[in-house]
């Protein structure tokens, strides 16, 4: 969020005057500069000023006053006026590297313009390539900077590079720099080492690319850099060849280009290759252990005796500025252009204007004109403002005087000074008369950012350089090209919003030609100003905060029904699959109406970090053909190898298959997408990740082709089953490789009845047809109020108009679509259960009928996943597929023994159904109805009365409870307490829990219902957690010391005491300091009774509870919050009452339930 505030920009200077080496110039935000892993970190440049070598053997820059050897120079040498970069990255490298490029620009390879396969040998050393031909690199056509042109339209080229290595054990890494247009897949030694923007393993000869991709190097870019990882496994000592299959959008592409660099870094001085060119710009392989921050930082320098040498404070450099040292007159000075490892430039600037734009009329949507005022500059400074999205400068006009706003605009303004970098823009937007009735999302950009012919990237540019046919190949939209932008979102029916200053791009696949309203990613960088999107855009997530977001036209589905793929994904909420959330939002652009987007997730790392608590760095993301987005493909590659080569029929065998995915969420995802009939799939739009205390999970998206494409509305009668299990597919959508892994996994029965089962789990439940159809109503009333304007804005779009759509009547039109997605729901249950059938060659499928008269007694799970609540329900599952049901006693009961046709004691049970086939689970009444209450604390005795820190139980049930075994532990794991054997706590009675017995029986002589000692203390801040002797946590309080913790406990004679049993311990207000000393084994306050705005008949089961928790007691309307027991909003829901916490970390959370004015709240336990 962009906050404003005062940019300060500060710098002060300590030099001695006696020594050369000064600190010449710092960067503490760089996306400008690339160090050799492609990674852009903060930098700094040591000059020698002198006439002397001086050696920096032993000495020490530090960030940090009280450590001034922090990091540690190598043994390195600056000659006279020489410079050194040095990256402040936090890697910590100072061991010095040699890099050298072994195939340059221009080198001499071999190569083919392929009209059929090569062979196969291709691209390995041995293969005799004297039939190719011979020249420089690079290859193409159509850039004008091709030393080996190409003849127009070609759709590929192979190339074969020798290249030799003396000796790879004194290689420390190895580095591709590759400038190409549009995509290439990499290889050394037959190995794939890269690639971009191409599926296929490999890539048949004619394939296209995903997308186009624009070269860099022939309009003063870099090429992309791919650092290539386990090359010590890959090198030979001796010869190597990298060979590379480059590949063309397609054969009316304007332009193609491959130019390779490889670069090998030495750990000593090596004579191989040439040294780098400026290009790559291999300044420096030196890193520190630190970065540098963005607000206030000091540099020391030191010499190895730890003299100071240098010193240098930079507070608030704007991104890819820098502060150094004039080269006119030595002061410190700052620059807009940086210069690494060089001069610093000419042109100086005293530092950044301080002063901030104030609008006097916030964004957002207006009533009538009004006067805006700008002000906030102070003397000497001057305000310059442009409208509609245009970014002011000096040439922009002058505000003195109100601006009348009267229509739609976009408002900017940045403050400018006189040898000062200008304050950054300032924005807001205005709209007039508007009715949305969702939220509003308003952006701002330059128009040439978006619409100039030859650098826009929504247009599609100059005539001549793009495909004629759909979807455009070659078009400014197909370049993968980032723009500056800013946002504001507006939360409907609020005076709530936020903005933001970001990136960016078009988004999509075929879409982005097809629609005339293309899809856009937003991107939060530094260099922008906001790293985070921080604002909660989506009411179902318990997250706030995202790096990138994805504004989607609805994509093959655009301007039908506009929802398919919202409708779909969120379908499958609360099922554990991960999907991207949603939220429709009325969009203008510069002011003007840009109809209706969808806010959704941006499928990447950050948000799989969300979604599961875990760290982004630690994941590995993948997709299609197991291609890297994050992280390393070998095991994923690893694993398929061994599911092709293993007879997986063998369940000792599929227990390493097991280990590895996430098998239950893998037979769902299938099944969700063969329901779906979604065949944009499973050839394309497959993301799969990992991380390394989990398993493969497959993410859902991109469902627009699910319940019939617009041109094919009707296939809900084909059999998506067979067309995922098809071995010999084509190209797309669904070739053997993306099959393979289904195909592998079905032929183990164990698997085979899972998928079975879930499938058969979904179609009782979620895919019926009536709760597939009231969701569609459902997700329709969410857009309903947006879609006449939205298609009022967009059905005389050339887009449509030029293929023949014509939009007469917008409610006949779009109600056409919706209804039949509910034709599609109607039949497709029906259909796909003789799919099963047939796949599966089963007999046939039968009704198992659930009994239970008594629901409030308890509940049945089926197939561990639903959670039957009903009095009668029944669902049709498959022969000789066992079915497995687990009674479920509900608070205050347990289970007696099934009836109907079977008899079993037993709670899990398996049942084959060979015809119709009734269940009824008996519950008895259970004496032992509540879990035991952490129910006192003394954390900090004061000195009058120490009985050192002590813990308070309370069983709430009738008769005793067995705490033998039982453990109680502080936050950290290792302080465990075991409470000895025989150990009793009676009926609605105490027990306390005591450090140290001496100091508590001292002052409490009349107390002998005590145990311990614990063996370690509690802190100010701290948690106790009680856990039975099976190690299931039982209950567990993390207090404070602190707001909204109150600090009267600590040490002034009180204790932390709940105020009565039935409350909720996890919650600050439950807690009060009620008694002088507290009131050990005995009753905390007098007054036991609830509160009247409390909700009393609703209950939660089971609890504590692995994957699912149901909720019961609740009316049809009810609001549903789930926060921590820290108090972290975590997940909203509304008349829901199945709760998945699968993904929640084991521990204890808490519900809020409020139905109208009342409201309960209720504790639970995640194991």
């Amino acid at each position: 969020m962009m906050k404003y505030t005062t940019i300060l920009f500060l710098f002060f200077y300590v030099g001695i005057v006696a020594q050369t080496i000064k600190i010449n110039e710092v960067v503490s935000s760089n996306s400008e500069y690339t160090d050799e892993d492609g990674d852009t970190p903060d930098w700094f440049e040591l000059h020698n000023s002198g006439s002397e070598n001086v050696s920096l053997d032993g000495w020490f820059i530090s960030d940090d006053p009280e450590e001034y050897d922090k990091w540690v120079f190598p043994n390195i040498t600056l000659v006279p006026d020489e410079y050194l970069l040095v990256w402040a990255s936090k890697k910590d490298r100072s061991n010095l590297a040699y890099p050298r490029t072994l195939i340059n620009q221009g080198d001499v390879f071999r190569y083919l313009t392929p009209s059929s396969e090569p062979n196969s040998n291709w691209n390995s050393l041995s293969f005799d390539d004297a039939s190719w031909a011979e020249s420089s690199s690079g290859f193409g056509y159509g850039d004008g900077d091709d030393a080996t042109v190409l003849p127009n339209s070609t759709r590929s080229v192979y190339l074969r590079k020798v290249f030799e290595i003396a000796d790879v054990s004194e290689v420390s890494s190895l580095i591709l720099d590759i400038d190409y247009d549009d995509g290439f897949v990499a290889y050394i030694n037959g190995i794939e080492v890269a690639r971009a923007n191409i599926n296929g393993v490999p890539p048949p000869f004619d394939s296209g690319t995903l997308q186009d991709h624009e070269a860099q190097l022939y309009s003063g870019g870099t090429p992309e850099r791919f650092l290539i990882t386990d090359f010590s496994s890959i090198l030979n000592t001796g010869e190597n060849i990298l060979t590379i299959q480059a590949h063309n959008v397609s054969s009316n592409s304007s332009d193609l280009t491959i130019i390779p660099f490889l670069t090998a870094v030495f750990t000593t001085p090596n004579s191989s290759g040439v040294t780098p060119p400026d290009i790559l710009n291999f300044i420096t392989n030196l890193h520190t252990n630190f970065k540098i921050s963005s607000g206030t930082e000091t540099l020391s320098l030191s010499d190895a005796s730890g003299n100071l040498i240098d010193e240098l404070t930079a507070e608030n450099l704007p991104p890819n500025t820098s502060v150094g040292i004039s080269i006119t007159s030595g002061n410190l000075v700052s620059y807009l252009e940086t210069t690494p490892g060089y001069v610093n430039s000419s042109t100086e600037f005293l530092g950044a204007v301080q002063s901030e734009v104030d609008f006097s009329q916030e964004s957002g949507a207006i009533g009538g004109s009004f006067n805006l005022t700008l002000s906030g500059n102070n003397s000497g400074e001057v305000i310059h403002y442009a409208l509609g999205g245009e970014e002011p400068t000096e040439s922009s006009p002058i505000y003195t005087q109100p601006i009348e706003i009267s229509e739609n605009t976009s408002v900017r303004a940045r403050i400018f000074l006189d040898n000062y970098f200008p304050s950054p823009i300032f924005t807001k937007s205005y709209i007039f008369n508007s009715n949305h009735e969702i939220d509003l999302m308003l952006l701002s950009t330059a128009p040439d950012n978006f619409f100039d012919e030859d650098t826009g990237i929504y247009v599609f540019g100059p005539d001549g350089t793009y495909d004629t046919n759909q979807p455009y190949f070659g078009a400014n939209f197909w370049e993968d090209w980032e723009r500056p932008i800013h946002f504001s979102f507006h939360e409907n029916g609020t005076d709530e919003f936020s903005d933001f200053n970001a990136g960016v791009k078009i988004f999509g696949g075929w879409s982005r030609g097809q629609n005339g309203q293309r899809s856009l990613s937003l991107f939060a960088r530094g260099q922008y100003g906001d790293s985070k999107f921080d604002h909660p855009f989506f009411n179902q997530l318990g997250y706030d905060d995202f790096e990138a977001l994805v504004l989607r036209n609805s994509g093959q589905d655009w301007m039908r029904s506009s929802m398919k793929d919202i409708m779909l994904t969120s379908l499958m909420r609360d099922s554990g699959l991960d999907f991207q959330e949603h939220n429709p939002v009325a969009t203008y652009l510069n002011g003007e109406y840009w109809g209706m987007y969808s806010i959704r997730e941006k499928i990447n790392e950050h948000m799989l970090a969300s979604k599961h608590n875990i760290d982004a760095d630690d994941i590995t993301l993948l997709t299609n053909n197991a291609e890297e987005i994050e992280g390393s493909n070998e095991e994923y590659l690893q694993l398929i190898n061994y599911i092709t080569t293993t007879n997986l029929t063998v369940d000792s065998n599929f227990e390493y298959v097991n280990e590895q995915i996430d098998l239950t969420e893998y037979a769902l995802y299938q099944a969700s997408n063969i329901f779906f009939n979604n065949t944009d799939w499973p050839g394309n739009n497959i993301k799969f990740w990992t991380h390394p205390a989990g398993k493969w999970r497959w993410i859902m998206y991109d469902t627009d082709f699910g319940f019939g494409p617009f041109w094919d509305i009707n296939n809900y009668q084909q059999n998506t089953l067979s067309f995922a299990l098809e071995p010999n597919g084509p190209g797309w959508p669904n070739p053997s490789w993306s099959t393979l892994l289904f195909r592998r996994l079905t032929t183990n029965i164990g698997f085979r009845n899972k998928f079975i089962n879930r499938y058969a789990d979904e179609l009782n439940t979620r895919f019926l047809s009536n709760n597939v159809k009231a969701h569609i109503d459902q997700i329709y009333a969410t857009i309903e109020p947006e879609v006449n304007a939205h298609y009022e804005r967009w059905r005389d779009d050339p887009s449509l108009t030029n293929i023949g759509v014509n939009i007469n009547n917008i409610s006949t039109w779009v109600g056409y679509y919706i209804d039949q997605m509910k034709i599609f729901a109607d039949n497709r249950p029906s259909i796909v259960k003789d799919h099963i059938l047939s796949q599966f060659n089963l007999p046939n499928f039968h009704p198992l009928t659930i009994t239970n008269t008594n629901i409030s007694e308890g509940s049945v799970e089926v197939n561990e996943n639903l959670m039957i609540q009903e009095s009668s329900w029944t669902g049709d599952y498959f022969e000789t597929v066992p079915v497995q049901l687990t009674a479920i006693a509900a608070n205050g009961f347990e289970f007696s023994h099934w009836s109907g046709d079977l008899s079993s004691t037993e709670e899990t049970i398996s049942i084959s159904v060979v015809g119709a086939f009734e269940v009824i689970p008996n519950f008895t009444a259970s004496q032992l109805t509540d879990p035991i209450v952490i129910n006192e604390i003394n954390y900090k005795s004061n000195d009058d009365f120490n009985a050192d820190d002590w813990v308070e139980l309370y069983n709430p049930n009738a008769d005793a409870v067995d705490l033998s075994g039982w453990q109680l532990k502080d936050d950290d794991d290792t302080h465990v307490y075991e409470m000895p054997s025989e150990t009793l706590i009676q009926g609605n009675g105490f027990i306390v829990l005591v450090k140290d017995a001496s100091d508590f029986s001292d002052v409490f002589p009349e107390i002998t219902n005590y145990i311990g000692e614990l063996g370690f203390g509690l802190g100010n801040s701290d948690s106790v957690r009680l856990y039975n002797s099976s190690g299931d946590l039982q209950d567990e309080v993390t207090y404070e010391s602190d707001a909204p913790w109150s600090d009267c406990a600590k040490e002034t004679g009180y204790t932390l005491e709940l105020i009565t049993p039935d409350l909720d311990n996890a919650l600050p207000e439950s807690w009060d300091c009620i008694n002088l000393h507290g009131s050990p084994n005995a009753v905390n306050s007098a007054s036991l009774s609830l509160e009247d705005d409390m909700l009393t008949s609703i209950k939660i089961y089971p609890n504590p509870t692995q994957n699912t928790l149901y909720i019961s007691g609740v009316s049809n309307q009810f609001n549903l919050q789930v926060f921590t027991i820290t108090g972290q909003h975590i997940l909203d829901d509304q008349n829901s009452t199945t709760l998945d916490v699968s993904q929640l970390k084991q521990g204890m959370y808490f519900i809020k339930i409020t139905e109208g004015q009342k409201s309960s709240y209720l504790k639970f336990f995640k194991n």
